[in-house]
């Protein structure tokens, strides 16, 4: 999607602007005509017209009900490394957005070397096999596929599916969702009007749900209290927790007092890009300004030009991004100072019932 026309789209799905009223109104009818269709393939589901298949080792999901942006790959980096310290023989098996090999069963990592790399496998996909090693990590738009190469070939003794929580062929033995704290519902519509791939009402299949955000959870949330209307399965709270600033073109470790005085632009194309912004400002490092791209957006030469014409204009001396971001610009050159910036997800209440839950699965 051309960056201009996501840009408008973030606008008008959030309710903002009279002239997109018109817009909204038509995006409205095709959230009905998606609705529809998710209740249609649910219903085969649950008559078995359409039929799940069991993997013979346990499966955790990790999910959402909104498109993207609430921390599903720093949870599933976070149950990796749980996992993994446990003695088990984990894998991840993900979908892949945005790469070149996206379709086919490709090996990220055999838990041991990253075997393979931006563009052939997308940023999220490669992330997880940099930061998780010993664990095995597959790419598979067949996730019953990806499942059966994760047991057969790499014995793997449990299965994370990440991204799951709509991809009802798959049998699970948890099911855990997302909820960002600033934006729970995407806007209260499925879309294309919101940003909902469910009705609200699907967290009830959940076995855990998880609230996500920047900074100390405070008081109970609106979300809090209509999530618990709903559904009175455990509700966890995790916050980003901001950890490194690497350079992305040498991969060193910038110390964070290294960055006074520095004046900062950033950029990023992820699923939530307000949530970067919330990160950055938890770390006084708010940017003159942040250009905004579309989730998985594969950048360009003439993007890096873009990035910095806008740093001369507003006089940024430093460039600030994510971790998904930087997978997508490591082998373009760069001609000016980018730093990635790190976050790990911690828990801060919850962990004695996910412990419950595991303990559980793996006695």
């Amino acid at each position: 999607m051309n960056p201009n026309i996501h840009r408008h789209y973030r606008q008008w799905v959030a309710g903002h602007g009279r002239r997109g009223r018109p817009v909204r109104a038509l995006l409205r009818v095709a959230s009905w005509a998606y609705g529809l269709g998710v209740g249609w393939r649910r219903g085969l589901y649950g008559v078995g017209l359409l039929r799940r298949v069991r993997p013979p080792v346990p499966v955790i999901s990790i999910g959402n009900i909104t498109a993207g942006g609430t921390g599903k790959t720093p949870l599933t980096i976070h149950l990796g490394q749980e996992l993994r310290d446990r003695g088990l023989r984990a894998a991840v098996v993900t979908r892949g957005y945005g790469g070149t090999r996206e379709g086919r069963t490709v090996v990220v990592s055999d838990g041991q070397t990253v075997r393979a790399g931006y563009p052939d496998v997308g940023d999220e996909a490669l992330l997880l096999a940099r930061k998780l090693p010993g664990v095995v990590v597959l790419m598979s738009a067949d996730r019953v596929k990806g499942c059966r190469v994760a047991v057969r070939e790499f014995g793997a003794q449990v299965i994370l599916l990440d991204d799951g929580f709509q991809h009802l062929r798959v049998a699970r033995d948890l099911d855990i969702v997302l909820l960002d704290r600033e934006n729970p519902f995407g806007y209260g519509y499925l879309l294309p009007r919101g940003l909902l791939r469910e009705p609200v009402r699907a967290i009830r299949r959940a076995d855990l749900l998880v609230m996500t955000g920047v900074g100390d959870p405070g008081e109970p949330t609106d979300a809090l209290s209509h999530s618990r209307d709903i559904t009175r399965v455990p509700i966890l709270h995790a916050v980003y927790t901001p950890t490194v600033f690497t350079d992305v073109m040498s991969g060193q470790t910038v110390a964070e007092e290294d960055l006074r005085g520095q004046r900062f632009v950033a950029f990023s194309g992820i699923a939530n890009p307000s949530a970067f912004d919330r990160t950055l400002a938890s770390l006084g490092k708010v940017p003159k300004r942040h250009l905004i791209y579309p989730d998985h957006h594969p950048y360009s030469a003439a993007d890096i030009a873009t990035i910095a014409e806008c740093m001369k204009e507003v006089g940024a001396t430093v460039a600030l991004t994510t971790e998904k971001d930087a997978v997508r610009i490591e082998k373009l050159p760069v001609p000016f100072p980018v730093l990635a910036v790190g976050v790990s997800l911690t828990l801060t209440s919850g962990q004695p019932e996910l412990k419950r839950f595991l303990d559980t699965l793996f006695p």
